[in-house]
């Protein structure tokens, strides 16, 4: 198993863990054999300190290390997202490499509940709601995996002070000028004085939200076909509930135009619902954000780009 080890509390709270499981293991079974995987991204001043305290702990632990070197500051577009394709990227190569099936991140509660805020605020359907998964497909057969997502920032650090270890902070996951930093800085520490153990119960909650997220995925798979479907037959979507037909509707606008789905909420998938419900045959349309729009007639519900409505001979 790789684990991606960036110096910080959480990540050497997850490899100690591994290094102890693997002390401890006795019985039948593969054996968890931790390799661990730094990645630096060259993109602050202490960059290859971290990558040298990295390696000086996983001497002393008798942990394997694999160091990735990346560039996201070369490329163009967003440095975050850059950020995290190109570490993703060199923990699939880590895993190949040692030919390891599970790459193990350090995800933990309070990260889960920052995701589940961002999405909340966005606007976000059950996709977001459903919060960071506890394992998802990385590339190939390799799974990338969150162990600690029930296990708040707290704990970590109390595991590596009575480990020995004092880990290395970054700064900008606290910067103020980022989302995320702000929320660390003003947000979480007033919800866990609100309600003690909020990052824990948060990721209970996203749970909850992914259970019903595959339940709803399985009646739109049946009822709508595959998500990049554009055309529905009418009698056969008039015969759901109202809320399945909105959430059909909106699994294809979000699959045609990423994050299109962000704020797009009841008052505008329900007309459509009930319009495609009613017994009125005319053709009828409904303009959406982000250049679409869907037009209901006597036979079909269809999504589309815009067309205007003088070069449309059937509205």
């Amino acid at each position: 198993m790789v684990v991606g080890v960036s110096g910080g509390a959480d990540s050497l709270a997850l490899l100690l863990a591994l290094a102890a499981i693997r002390q401890r293991r006795r019985g039948p079974g593969p054996a968890i054999e931790p390799v661990a995987a730094h990645v630096n991204h060259h993109l602050r001043d202490s960059a290859d300190e971290d990558a040298a305290f990295v390696a000086e702990v996983c001497d002393r632990l008798g942990v394997t290390l694999q160091t990735q070197h990346v560039h996201p500051a070369r490329m163009p577009g967003n440095l975050a997202a850059n950020a995290r394709q190109l570490r993703y990227e060199a923990l699939g190569r880590v895993a190949a490499s040692a030919e390891a099936g599970y790459v193990a991140v350090a995800h933990h509660g309070e990260d889960q509940l920052e995701t589940l805020l961002i999405a909340l605020c966005r606007g976000a359907g059950l996709d977001g709601l459903s919060g960071m998964a506890w394992s998802r497909p990385l590339v190939g057969p390799v799974s990338l995996i969150r162990p600690l997502l029930g296990v708040g920032r707290s704990a970590c650090e109390d595991l590596c002070c009575t480990a020995g270890i004092q880990w290395r902070d970054d700064p900008t996951n606290v910067d103020p000028t980022t989302v995320r930093g702000r929320l660390r800085r003003d947000v979480l520490p007033v919800l866990e004085e609100l309600w003690p153990e909020a990052a824990s119960r948060a990721a209970g909650a996203a749970d909850v939200v992914q259970a019903a997220r595959t339940a709803l995925e399985h009646q739109l798979q049946e009822a709508f076909g595959g998500p990049s479907q554009r055309c529905w037959d009418r009698t056969q979507l008039a015969a759901l509930p109202l809320p399945i037909i909105a959430a059909g509707l909106r699994r294809a606008l979000m699959d045609e135009v990423d994050g299109a789905g962000d704020g797009l909420g009841q008052r505008h998938l329900l007309p459509v619902a009930e319009a495609i419900r009613d017994s009125d045959p005319r053709p009828r349309r409904f303009d959406w954000p982000r250049g679409l729009t869907v037009v209901v007639t006597s036979k079909q519900v269809q999504l589309r780009r815009h067309v205007p409505a003088d070069t449309d001979p059937r509205l």
